[in-house]
């Protein structure tokens, strides 16, 4: 019995009564979001937003994927593709990217981004193409503009001698357009004094501080990298006298502890502040803002929360001999200040140990490239890594014997900075898992949510990743919206997949909701899974693709999955469940049935996304308008993996837009084969007949008679099919050809076993052979004939023993 989870009684309904209530069903299905305008607000009230895409006009709900506090007063359409949302921002909701689903009466669009800032907001106003054309702004703020074609923005802001200037753009970020913005800032004689392309903490948006050096007009100049752009090319540009450090150290701490970290890279010289680092989750990351009396950094940078306190290194380390001394129990933290620089560090350890050593730095938004080695106290290597886990360094240390050791940092092409700061960790492997939904589409968001129409059911595929640990997981359901259950298989040991089917009832409220959708390991000694390691669903949309080879260039990751009830469909699936087993190289027919409401006419495409190790089948079937049932071939090879499987089929009709439902799960049920054939060469002359000889092998008995049949046999060519028993061991299959059969050496001839179980046909193909048909040889010329010899005394010639070939082929033809 599947496990099913509920979040409110379902009701059990008549499917008649489903079908006559499909008068309001959706006519519109899977909602898409492609834009937010404007792409950011300032915190600290009700802002309203435009959201476009497609259909959008029943638009209901706003879904945000955080826990700031944000709250919808209010939805009105535009037309059938936008529609206008008054959002409240509160005060102290955290600044930067904002995630968010909405919620249609017919399905649940992908999630997309809007910014939240702390400064007031300005529109560019054109022309502001020339220095001399500069659009003055106040200190403090955000301006929201757009870069044309070879278009040159500038924004002009008067300073104090020792103001501090600060600039960061949102281009890339904003997650809409592969737009490379540039920035600059000119004094009043239009000399650059900074400027800034890419940034590391800030991906392929720039940021830059500066300190006036002259009471005066300054100007900030914005423009695309290599002067391209148009009208989807929108920025952000903040502009103010904010904190704009470039990294912070150290870049973690021991969680719930307090810590002491510098704020480095703005150009008022470095921040020291007293932070508490959160409790957890252990692991996670802490986003830092820095703020001082200017205002507050728009974007944060990252602190690891960590197991392990810290070990900040002292310089000078760039040798052996003053490595900084540490402890394994504690995390290294350093910096690769200037090119060239090496550090040191000196730890114990004991033969046997597993370490997994990881370099946090580009994870962390520093710019270091970092490659490690382990040494032994004498220089001689032991181990190490550059990239193992995208551009951090990760190394799984086994220590060979009781001793000390050095750890050595350094950048992989010897380069260094103020703010190349790092921080390496050692500990044992730790088990990790982590859910996902797997891609039908590699650039798009399609099918990474579950909308469910009432009255009937909708399914995902799960993928579970496990690190360092295996054994079974359950899937929690606990937090899904009101009047759906879920359904899902537990997800064995070394299984990383599993069909998972959502159910509505009838009367379930149209609703939705964005949960932290987990698994939790289980045993026979934990079968609540209370200690047990614990996973959530992790999706990662590619917002910004380009070259090289459609690379991602920005992504929206998120832990939670969107769900919702949805109206009603005037249609079902079902699988009807097969009476016989998938025999490993053999083929089962599914039967699947549509059920329609009346008046519904359309065609009807389902798919059989989950299929066990081993099985095949074609990506889809098509059912027309004007039939209700159609047949989905699968088929086994020889290495299925055998047991019993659940399996749900999904089917999609157009109403306006794609929608979707999905069967029950159906048990499936993938086996050994009851028996295996082995057939023997043969050949014959064309006109003649030939002879094949079929071993049988019987793995499992079966009831009543099978029968075997030859397929592959070329043109001209026949054979009857055989009966055979469970006791049956050997067969002879005589093979009729004519004078057309095709003379050569025939290789695609096989033999198919067909079982009967519960009424049902299980089919295998068996072994192949090759069937050698050779023409008649040409008549021989007439020889005059030899004398014949004197004739002796008759004596009776030994009788010639019989091939087991012809001891066959006489007890089927039942000679003597």
């Amino acid at each position: 019995m599947l496990p099913r989870l509920a979040s409110a009684p379902l009701p059990t309904l008549l499917l008649a009564a489903l079908l006559a209530a499909a008068g309001g069903v959706a006519q519109g299905s899977f909602p898409r979001l492609n834009l937010i305008l404007p792409r950011g607000v300032p915190r600290g009230g009700d802002r309203e937003l435009t959201f476009r895409g497609e259909r959008l006009g029943d638009a209901e709900e706003i879904l945000f994927h955080s826990e700031d506090g944000l709250v919808t007063k209010s939805l009105q359409p535009v037309d059938a593709a936008a529609f206008k949302a008054v959002v409240h921002v509160p005060e102290n909701c955290p600044l930067g990217e904002q995630l968010v689903h909405v919620r249609t009466r017919s399905g649940i669009s992908e999630y997309r981004s809007f910014w939240v800032g702390a400064l007031g907001s300005v529109d560019e106003t054109e022309p502001n193409g020339a220095i001399e054309q500069a659009q003055v702004v106040p200190l403090g703020s955000t301006v929201h503009g757009s870069v044309e074609n070879e278009d040159i923005d500038h924004f002009a802001v008067d300073l104090e001698h020792g103001q501090r200037l600060a600039v960061e753009v949102e281009g890339l970020r904003l997650g809409s357009q592969r737009f490379d913005p540039f920035i600059a800032v000119l004094d009043a004689r239009r000399f650059q004094l900074a400027a800034a392309d890419d940034s590391t903490p800030t991906l392929q948006d720039g940021i830059l501080s500066l300190v006036a050096p002259a009471a005066g007009r300054y100007v900030v100049q914005i423009r695309e990298a290599s002067y391209g752009g148009d009208n989807q090319s929108r920025y952000r540009l903040h502009i103010g006298g904010f904190p704009r450090p470039t990294a912070v150290y150290p870049a973690g701490g021991k969680a719930g502890e307090k810590l002491r970290v510098t704020f480095l890279g703005d150009a008022a010289g470095p921040i020291t502040r007293e932070i508490d680092v959160p409790a957890g989750p252990v692991g996670g990351i802490h986003r830092l803002f820095a703020a001082d009396d200017g205002g507050i950094c728009p974007s944060p940078l990252p602190v690891r929360i960590s197991a392990l306190g810290n070990t900040l290194e002292q310089e000078p380390n760039d040798e052996i001999r003053t490595a900084t001394p540490g402890d394994v129990t504690r995390a290294f933290n350093g910096i690769i200040g200037q090119p060239g620089d090496v550090d040191h560090f000196r730890f114990a350890a004991r033969k046997g140990q597993v370490f997994e050593v990881k370099c946090h730095a580009r994870g962390l938004r520093s710019g270091l490239d970092s490659v490690l080695n382990v040494l032994r106290a004498d220089g001689t290597g032991v181990g190490g890594n550059d990239d193992a886990k995208g551009p951090d360094s990760v190394y799984l240390f086994e220590v060979p014997e009781d001793g000390e050791y050095i750890l050595r940092v350094t950048d992989h092409l010897d380069r260094g900075r103020a703010d190349f700061t790092y921080r390496v960790e050692f500990q044992p492997p730790q088990p990790a898992l982590s859910l996902s939904i797997p891609r039908v589409d590699r650039f798009s968001q399609t099918r990474q949510t579950v909308f469910v129409p009432r009255g009937n059911r909708y399914a995902v595929l799960v993928n579970a990743t496990r690190e360092h640990f295996d054994g079974d997981l359950v899937l929690d359901g606990s937090q899904l919206p009101a009047g759906m259950t879920m359904t899902a298989p537990v997800i064995k040991a070394g299984q990383g997949q599993v069909p998972v089917v959502f159910e509505a009832a009838a009367d379930a409220p149209l609703s939705g909701r964005v949960i932290p959708f987990e698994a939790r390991q289980v045993s026979a000694q934990d079968p609540q899974g209370a200690a047990g390691v614990r996973g959530r669903f992790e999706n990662h949309a590619d917002f910004v693709t380009g070259d090289p080879n459609n690379a991602v260039h920005y992504s929206g990751d998120v832990t939670k999955l969107a769900f919702a009830v949805v109206e009603a469909l005037p249609f079902h699936v079902e699988i009807v469940p097969p009476q016989a087993p998938l025999v490993r190289n053999g083929s089962l027919p599914l039967k699947v049935v549509v059920r329609r409401a009346q008046g519904f006419a359309q065609p009807v495409t389902v798919e059989l996304p989950f299929r066990p190790p081993g099985v095949g089948a074609v990506p889809s079937i098509t059912i027309p308008p004007d039939q209700s049932e159609g047949v989905y071939q699968i088929n086994a090879d020889g290495k299925a993996a055998t047991g019993t499987w659940h399996v749900s089929a999904i089917a999609m009709a157009d109403m306006g837009g794609r929608a979707w439902v999905a069967s029950p799960l159906t048990p499936l049920e993938v086996a050994e084969p009851f028996t295996t054939a082995t057939l023997a060469r043969a050949s014959c002359v064309q006109g003649q007949p030939a002879q094949i000889a079929c071993t049988l092998t019987q793995l499992r008995p079966f009831a009543g008679a099978a029968r075997a049949r030859l397929h592959g046999l070329p043109p001209e060519t026949t054979a009857p099919e055989l009966p055979f028993t469970k006791e049956t061991k050997d067969l002879v299959f005589e093979v009729a050809t004519t004078a057309n059969s095709p003379a050569g050496n025939h290789k695609s001839v096989f033999v198919e076993l067909v079982t009967t179980v519960n009424g049902a046909l299980v089919r295998m193909s068996g072994g192949g052979t090759e069937l050698q048909i050779a023409p008649p040889a040409p008549a021989a010329a007439p020889q005059a004939a030899p004398p014949q010899p004197v004739p002796a005394a008759a004596t009776s010639p030994a009788a010639k023993p019989l091939s087991r070939l012809e001891q066959l082929r006489r007890q089927a033809t039942g000679a003597k």
